[in-house]
C-alpha cells in the first residue's frame, strides 16, 4: 500500500514530455488499477534485448534522442520539480518508449520527494535494481540525486553499448562488472571496442565515445565528482549529429 501511495502521490503530480504521467487510479477491494497511457514500443529494456537478437533495429540517432529524453526527465525530476524528486530505481525496464520513440520514465513506486532543506533520504531496506545502485548507498543506506545519477551512468552505457549489468558477458570479463569493464575498455588503446557493434561503421563512432565518457563521469566512485542532471544533459546536447 505503502508504494501505491507513493507512485499515487508522487506520479499524480509530475507532468513532463518524459515521464509517464498516470491518468487514473482505480481502487478495488482486492487489489489497485494504476492507469497509464499504453507504450507500444514497450521498455528500452526490452527493445535492446530485441536489437541484440537481431528483431529490432535502434540506429545511433534513435538512442541518441532515448537518452537525451532520460536525461531531460531526470533533470525535471531533481532541478524544476518542488519538492525534489528522487527516483531510486532507474533502470531500462523503466524506461518506456511512446509511439514517437519518446523515452518515458515510469515505475514511481521507489520514487522519494526530498525537501528543499534536506540534502539526502535514509532508508533502512535496500532500494534499486542489482548492477544500476550506487556504490555509497549499500555502504551508507543514504539515498541522493548523485544516486540517481549513478543509475543513469549506468543506462547510458548500456544503450551505446547494447549491454546490460546482468548479461553474461560481464560474468566472462575481469572485471565482472559493466561500470568497471567501461571504465579499463574507455582507456585502453582501443576504447570503440565499448561501442555496441550493430552501430560500427556508422559514422557516429566519436559522438558514442563521447556519450561514454559522459557515462564514466556519471559512474564516477566518488558522488561529489559525478555531474548532475542539468551538467549531464548539457554535455550529451554538445554531441552533434
Amino acid at each position: 500500500m505503502r508504494q501505491i501511495r507513493s507512485e499515487i502521490k508522487t506520479v499524480g503530480e509530475i507532468r513532463h514530455r518524459n515521464l509517464l504521467p498516470l491518468l487514473a487510479h482505480l481502487p478495488r477491494p482486492d487489489c489497485h488499477y494504476l492507469v497509464y497511457e499504453y507504450m507500444k514500443n514497450g521498455s528500452v529494456h526490452d527493445y535492446l534485448v530485441g536489437v541484440a537478437r537481431g528483431e529490432k533495429e535502434l540506429d545511433w540517432p534513435a538512442r541518441y534522442k532515448i537518452i537525451m529524453g532520460i536525461a531531460a526527465g531526470l533533470e525535471y525530476l531533481h532541478m524544476n520539480h518542488t519538492p525534489r524528486i528522487i527516483h531510486r530505481d532507474l533502470k531500462p525496464a523503466n524506461v518506456l518508449l511512446d509511439d514517437e520513440m519518446e523515452a518515458r520514465i515510469a515505475d514511481f513506486g521507489l520514487a522519494k520527494s526530498v525537501p528543499d532543506a534536506n540534502t539526502h533520504m535514509s532508508t533502512s531496506n535496500i532500494a534499486g535494481t542489482a548492477g544500476y545502485i550506487a556504490p555509497e548507498y549499500h555502504q551508507t543506506f543514504k539515498f541522493t540525486e548523485k544516486c540517481d545519477m549513478y543509475s543513469f551512468g549506468v543506462v547510458l552505457a548500456a544503450v551505446v553499448m547494447g549491454k546490460m549489468p546482468s548479461d553474461e558477458f560481464f560474468q566472462n570479463t575481469e572485471e565482472v562488472s559493466l561500470v568497471k569493464w567501461m571504465r579499463n575498455v574507455m582507456t585502453s588503446d582501443d576504447p570503440k571496442r565499448a561501442i555496441d557493434p550493430k552501430l560500427m561503421g556508422s559514422g557516429y563512432e566519436e559522438q558514442m565515445l563521447l556519450a561514454l565518457k559522459v557515462a564514466c563521469f556519471c559512474t564516477l566512485d566518488n558522488p561529489k565528482e559525478r555531474p548532475d542532471s542539468k551538467n549531464a544533459r548539457t554535455m550529451l546536447s554538445q554531441i552533434k549529429h
